[in-house]
C-alpha cells in the first residue's frame, strides 16, 4: 500500500496517541521541575529561567545535531528511542537529586525530542497537500495540544502531593509512549529514511509566505514561553496562588490551544491569503496590552484563552505554509520546530531576567515591542512578495 493511501488514517491512528502522549510527558515535567527547582532546591527567578531555556537549548541543538542521524532511521524508532531516553534521564534525576542533576536530566530530555517531533511531522506531512494537509496538521495538533492542556492541571495537583510525583509520572509515560510507538507501527509504513527527494526528483512548489508565518511562530512562541516559564513564578510570588490554581490557569490556555487547531484545521479560506498573515500578531499585540493591567486569577485565564487562540493561528499557519509545496518536508519541520524553540528561548531567559530586575508589567512592554518590529517585518516580506 503506498504512502498516499496509507494517509490520513492509518498514520493517524499512531501519530495522534503518541503526539498527546509525549506532550503529556513534557508538560508534566516542564511544570513540574519548575515546582522542584523552587521549593526543593531554592532556585532565583533567574535560575528558572535558565533552566526553561536549557530545554528548548537542548533541543535546538538536537534539532540541528541529530537529524543526521534521526533521517538515516525508521521513524517509528527515532520516536520511540526519543521516549526511552528521556525516561532514563529523569529516572537518574530521582536516583541522584540535586540542582545539577536536574539541569543534566532536563538537557538529555530536550535533545531527545529532538528525535521525536521532526520525525512525526515529516511522516504526518509525506504525499499531501491543500485540504488534507490542513486536516492532518489540524488533527495532529489538537492531539498534542490537549496532552498540552491537562499536563499543567495534572502537574499541579501531583506536586501538592509530593513535590517529585509529577516527575515519576512522566517517567512512566515516556516509557509508555515508546512502547505504543513500537507495537503499533504495523498499522502504517513508516518512512525508513525522510522524505526528502533526490535532486531533480521532485520540484520545489513551496510558498514564500512561510517566511512571515515564520516570524509569527517564533514571537508568539517568545509570548507564551513567558506564561510557562515566568507566571509559576509570579503566580506564587505575588499573588499567592497554589500550584493546582496555576496549573488550572494554564490549562485554560492550551485548552484554548486545542479548540483554536481543531477550527483552523476544519476552515480552509485563510489560505494563501497573504493580508490575513500579519492579523496574528496584530491579535497577540492586542493579548499582550491587556496583560499590563490584569491582576487578578480570572483576567489571567480570560487572556491566556486569547493567547491560546493567536497561538493556535500562527502555529498552524507556519506548519501549512512551511509544508506546503516542499519537496523537502523534514528539513522545514526542522526550521519550523527551531523557530518555536528559539523563541521559547528568547521569551524564557530574557522574561525571567526583566521579571526579577524590574517587573512583570515590564515584561509586557518588552513583548509588545517585539512583537511590533515582527509586524513591520512581515508587512515588508509581503510587499516584496507580491
Amino acid at each position: 500500500m503506498s504512502d498516499r493511501t496509507e494517509l490520513p488514517d492509518r498514520r493517524l491512528l499512531i501519530l495522534v496517541p503518541s503526539a498527546f502522549m509525549a506532550a503529556l510527558a513534557i508538560g508534566l515535567i516542564n511544570l513540574g521541575m519548575l515546582f522542584v527547582l523552587k521549593e526543593a532546591y531554592g532556585a532565583s527567578p533567574v535560575i528558572v529561567g535558565w533552566f526553561a531555556a536549557l530545554y528548548s537549548l537542548a533541543y535546538f541543538a538536537g534539532c540541528l545535531g541529530l537529524r543526521p542521524l534521526s533521517t538515516r532511521i525508521r521513524a517509528d524508532h527515532s520516536m520511540a528511542l526519543s521516549g526511552i531516553l528521556a525516561a532514563l534521564a529523569l529516572a537518574f534525576h530521582v536516583l541522584t537529586k540535586g540542582l545539577l542533576s536536574a539541569f543534566l536530566a532536563y538537557g538529555v530530555v530536550g535533545f531527545s525530542t529532538a528525535l521525536f517531533w521532526p520525525r512525526l511531522m515529516g511522516w504526518l506531512t509525506t504525499a499531501i497537500e491543500g485540504a488534507a494537509l490542513g486536516r492532518a496538521s489540524g488533527a495532529f495538533s489538537v492531539s498534542w495540544s490537549v496532552g498540552a492542556s491537562v499536563a499543567p492541571f495534572l502537574a499541579g495537583l501531583m506536586a501538592e502531593r509530593g513535590l517529585f510525583v509529577p516527575v515519576y509520572a512522566a517517567i512512566v509515560v515516556f516509557a509508555l509512549t515508546a512502547l505504543f510507538i513500537l507495537s503499533a507501527a504495523h498499522l502504517a509504513r513508516p518512512p525508513h529514511r525522510e522524505s526528502s527527494p533526490k535532486p531533480g526528483e521532485a520540484l520545489d512548489r513551496s510558498t514564500p509566505l512561510r517566511f512571515s508565518a515564520w516570524i509569527g511562530l517564533f514571537l508568539i512562541y517568545a509570548f507564551i514561553a513567558v506564561f510557562l516559564n515566568v507566571f509559576p513564578l509570579y503566580g506564587r510570588d505575588e499573588l499567592g496562588l497554589s500550584e493546582s490554581s496555576i496549573g488550572l490557569i494554564l490549562l485554560v490556555r492550551a485548552a484554548s490551544m486545542a479548540i483554536g487547531f481543531w477550527i483552523v484545521g476544519r476552515l480552509s479560506f485563510w489560505h494563501f491569503r497573504a493580508s490575513m498573515i500579519p492579523l496574528g500578531l496584530i491579535a497577540a499585540a492586542l493579548v499582550d496590552l491587556a496583560f499590563l493591567f490584569i491582576r487578578s486569577p480570572l483576567g489571567f485565564a480570560a487572556g491566556l484563552a486569547a493567547a491560546g487562540l493567536v497561538q493556535a493561528a500562527l502555529y498552524g499557519a507556519s506548519i501549512f505554509y512551511g509544508a506546503s509545496g516542499a519537496p523537502d518536508r523534514d528539513r522545514r519541520v526542522t526550521i519550523h520546530e527551531s523557530l518555536l524553540t528559539a523563541g521559547q528561548i528568547l521569551g524564557s531567559l530574557i522574561g525571567a531576567f526583566i521579571y526579577q530586575l524590574v517587573s512583570w508589567q515590564a515584561v509586557f512592554v518588552w513583548i509588545g515591542a517585539a512583537i511590533a518590529v515582527g509586524v513591520a517585518a512581515q508587512v515588508q516580506l509581503l510587499r516584496r512578495g507580491r
